[in-house]
């Protein structure tokens, strides 16, 4: 018994030193742990809210990629010139995050963009253009929404470049396709905010050291995903020399280095840095847009005024300058077009017989060189068209812009005789020869046969996207063609500029039996647009390059 006695009082020994242990060690830890403790809080607490304070940087950041956009389509669609000190010119430009899980109650980023230089300098580039070039700083702030003492604010420097639409010898706000049959030289910038195709049936040569694309470059077709059995030279730039594709594009994995090396810069796609330029969006040709609201001249269903003014013929312009009751019949469409067709000539005051520099009515012109024509009464069988005509001579010293929400239709030779800065804007552009005759519209195609024509005009107007197995028909047929142009030759000097899809001429390029074939295309950039001898009312591309940025 003694013996067990003995062995619980050692027990109870060591027990009560692993008790005094235990407690010393609690203390200890206790005293220790404090400040531990702290730390720990503190550190949590200060990386809460550096996360916090990066949502908000993020915020801040779309808010100023908000504010850019918001600011270029402001310029390029009207609403603000390109020099203002201030946009907006009062309060701020709000971005609006919707609700979502991380952000309940949604988010707010309030962003000003102000002058950082007095005025827009003109800068002439290494082609010859001369942009306006101006920098601003963009400031974006964001208040968290999850801690109202966390705000962030970003200023971003943009260098701001205005170009005029008409600079580019192309510019497509979609996918740019350039696939044509017989050889084409094309000179002048070239730019898609979209994909650019480029193949060729024989040979096509780009002049230019100037080829940009915001999407890819591809040496194919868009519709059939197959190559062409031509080639497509595009210049060296700081070179006369002149280098083929042979297939190198954005699918090949050396793309990046190997379209700077083989063409020193001519080529650049969205790997390059190239971006999206703003434009004008389709409601600006609406008869509530920009252009109607702007016009000198306007032509509505038919009645002619100059402001409030109803001009009456022959008493104010002579007989016959508009006309309303002509139709014909358009194989591309499968429908009659009921046309407005305007005499520039006669709108200029000649009356037939009238010798050259005699006109028996004043000139009737436009003084700011704006006409606006459209008509909504030709009911759901027949299309609406407007056609101009006689206008080999424009009698406006600084030339004339003609926009219309409808499909615009040019008969014979235009703008020939001291050429003028001249445009047409409108739904889609069609071209008929010097030899058009209505009454053969209804006929087979060998029965419309084309006449040599030359046109010296600016467009922009809408074309149909290419979907898989069906071809928008290219730039080649951004120009719309109706008759037998076989051995003919088409000549344009101006600049082909794509902004929307056509709502009115939607028909296929291919519609049906044949409704064409191909002129021998002379289609060249006019370089008097390199240094701002604009047709009226030119609209703005607008880019802002990113520069320096800080955080407040």
């Amino acid at each position: 018994m003694k013996s067990v006695k003995r062995t619980w009082k050692i027990n109870l020994n060591e027990r009560g030193n692993a008790f005094i242990l235990a407690y010393m060690t609690v203390v200890i830890f206790t005293v220790l742990s404090a400040p531990l403790m702290t730390k720990i809080i503190s550190e949590n607490r200060i990386l809460e809210r550096q996360k916090l304070e990066k949502e908000a940087f993020y915020l801040a950041e779309g808010g100023t990629e908000d504010a850019i956009n918001e600011f270029t389509s402001a310029i390029a669609n009207f609403q603000i010139q390109p020099n203002v000190a201030r946009y907006p010119d009062t309060g701020t430009i709000v971005t609006v995050y919707s609700n979502s899980a991380a952000f309940p109650s949604g988010v707010e980023v309030e962003s000003v963009i102000t002058e950082a230089e007095p005025d827009l300098r003109q800068v002439a580039e290494s082609d010859g253009v001369v942009v306006g070039v101006k920098t601003y700083v963009v400031s974006s702030t964001c208040e968290h929404p999850g801690n109202p003492a966390i705000t962030v604010t970003i200023n971003q420097a943009i260098i701001l470049k205005v170009m005029y639409a008409f600079q580019h010898a192309v510019f497509y706000s979609d996918d740019l396709e350039l696939l044509p049959g017989p050889n084409m030289n094309f000179s002048g910038r070239v730019h898609s905010n979209g994909d650019m195709y480029l193949d060729s049936h024989n040979t096509l040569t780009l002049n230019s050291t100037y080829v940009r694309s915001a999407g890819g470059i591809y040496n194919k077709r868009k519709d059939e995903e197959t190559t062409l059995p031509g080639d497509v030279r595009i210049k060296k730039a700081g070179t006369g020399a002149y280098v083929d594709m042979d297939g190198l594009d954005s699918d090949s994995a050396d793309w990046f280095a190997e379209s700077q090396d083989r063409w020193k810069g001519t080529i650049k796609s969205s790997v390059h840095g190239t971006t999206k330029l703003a434009a004008p969006v389709v409601g600006s040709i609406q008869p509530d847009g920009y252009y109607a609201d702007n016009a000198g001249i306007s032509i509505i269903n038919g009645t002619l005024r100059q402001g409030a003014l109803v001009l009456t013929e022959g008493a104010d312009v002579p007989a016959g300058t508009v006309a309303t009751d002509t139709d014909f019949y358009n194989n591309r469409e499968g429908k009659y077009v009921r046309m407005t067709n305007i005499d520039l000539r006669k709108l200029a005051g000649y009356a037939p017989g009238d010798a050259e520099g005699f006109p028996s009515y004043p000139n009737h012109l436009p003084a700011n060189g704006l006409v606006y024509a459209a008509r909504d009464d030709t009911g759901a069988v027949l299309q609406p068209g407007i056609r101009l005509v006689n206008g080999t001579s424009i009698y406006r010293p600084g030339g004339l812009t003609v926009v219309s929400k409808d499909p615009v239709y040019i008969q014979g030779d235009y703008n020939t005789v001291n050429k003028k800065p001249t445009a047409v804007i409108c739904d889609s552009v069609n071209l008929l020869s010097n030899n058009w005759d209505d009454a053969n519209s209804t006929r087979s195609l060998n029965n419309r046969t084309a006449g040599n024509t030359t046109v010296n005009t600016a467009f922009i107007a809408g074309v149909s996207n290419t979907i898989s197995g069906n071809y928008n028909g290219g730039l080649e047929n951004y120009p719309r063609f109706h008759e037998a142009w076989s051995g003919k030759t088409l000549s344009i000097r101006g600049s082909f500029v794509e902004l929307w899809n056509s709502r009115v001429a939607q028909g296929d390029w291919l519609y049906g039996s044949p409704q064409y074939s191909a002129p021998n295309r002379n289609w060249d950039y006019d370089t008097d647009f390199n240094v701002n001898n604009m047709p009226p009312f030119t609209p703005w591309t607008v880019e802002a390059q990113r520069s320096a940025w800080w955080k407040d």
